[in-house]
């Protein structure tokens, strides 16, 4: 056991000790994103596995009682999807103006809305363009956030 000499030094330890803890305490709270910071990074992560052809990875964040235009459930957009990779070797999507927030009193609950642009092609050149816009529901399962609702003009 060590022991200090002056009082004073014995009275400094524990008080450097607690600012310390304290001080990375901080820094670990401030590195978590917070809720609006996580379904943004949902969002994006979403739009990367798309244009990657992640059929499976784009599934997996979908809730189970997602529906796409009221319409599309599920398995109805892995489908959708399949066919649309199938046709173009490659997908990009441009994303402007992606906007998300959580619905007041509901922190499980978020909304995001974007200006959507869709190309496909098999080579360099564009076969196609197709402009959205774009509002979709997120749903917070667990740790993550699951698109429940997808509608598009």
């Amino acid at each position: 056991m060590m022991r200090y000499q002056h009082q004073g030094e014995a009275f400094m330890h524990p008080v450097k000790g607690l600012l310390l803890a304290l001080a990375t305490l901080m820094l670990t709270a401030c590195s978590l994103p917070s809720p609006e910071g996580a379904l943004n990074e949902a969002a994006k992560q979403l739009q990367g596995n798309l244009e990657n052809k992640q059929a499976g990875a784009v599934v997996k964040q979908l809730h189970d009682d997602f529906m796409a235009q009221q319409y599309y459930n599920k398995q109805a957009i892995h489908q959708q999807m399949l066919g649309l990779f199938l046709r173009y070797k490659n997908v990009n999507i441009i994303v402007l103006n992606r906007q998300c927030q959580l619905d007041a009193g509901f922190n499980y609950r978020g909304q995001c809305t974007a200006q959507v642009a869709v190309t496909g092609a098999q080579g360099l050149i564009p076969e196609r363009l197709d402009y959205y816009q774009v509002r979709s529901e997120w749903e917070l399962g667990g740790n993550e956030w699951l698109l429940i609702s997808l509608d598009w003009q």
